[in-house]
């Protein structure tokens, strides 16, 4: 989670390799000889963790889509669209229906962001959205912790520090074990700090 979080430690395709079968790995200093972090399923005493990292990605962009029909299948056109040309969504937020119409939001890699955007507006018609917003000017940061799920309030202490550090919050993203949280680039580092 936290390699797939942008914690720019271990490449996420490696750890999914060792995990899938069952690699022992071990993070080691490339400057030091010192023994390093073995990385491994985790055990009870673990649990006592909430939080065991902060991660921020910068490759990240939101797009929007305003004013759909409040109408069953406007997910599954959207997405569907974006499937077909191998567009990875990660982040996805959808108001509640006002007026007879609702947004979806949701995020990409910045790489598809152009790709994504002409895909929604070449569909217009087919979808039925007034408007598209678009930004790359967006990061995603995360808190991953095993000991989070049967823990009460610890995305409450996240957003309690990154209100106090006066960082807005535009998506939210949970799991188990992770909480993401989509900011403004700029405030990226800052929010890091503060979580």
């Amino acid at each position: 989670e936290l390699a797939t979080s942008g914690a720019q430690v271990l490449n996420n395709r490696s750890v999914e390799m060792a995990k899938r079968y069952n690699v022992n790995m071990e993070v080691l200093s490339s400057l030091t000889g010192n023994p390093g972090t073995k990385v491994k399923e985790v055990v009870k005493t673990m649990e006592k963790t909430h939080v065991s990292g902060v991660a921020k990605d910068k490759n990240v962009a939101r797009i929007a889509l305003i004013g759909l029909a409040d109408q069953p299948g406007m997910a599954f056109k959207i997405f569907s669209l974006l499937a077909k040309q191998n567009v990875n969504v990660d982040i996805i937020l959808q108001s509640i229906g006002r007026e007879e119409t609702k947004d979806i939001s949701f995020t990409v890699c910045q790489d598809d962001m152009e790709r994504a955007k002409q895909v929604m507006l070449d569909n217009q018609d087919t979808i039925g959205f007034k408007s598209l917003e678009a930004s790359d000017q967006v990061a995603k940061v995360s808190i991953v912790g095993a000991g989070m799920a049967n823990n009460a309030g610890v995305a409450c202490k996240m957003f309690e520090a990154l209100f106090s550090a006066s960082v807005n919050i535009h998506m939210i993203s949970t799991s188990e074990i992770k909480v993401s949280v989509l900011v403004d680039e700029r405030d990226a580092e800052r929010a890091v700090q503060a979580i």
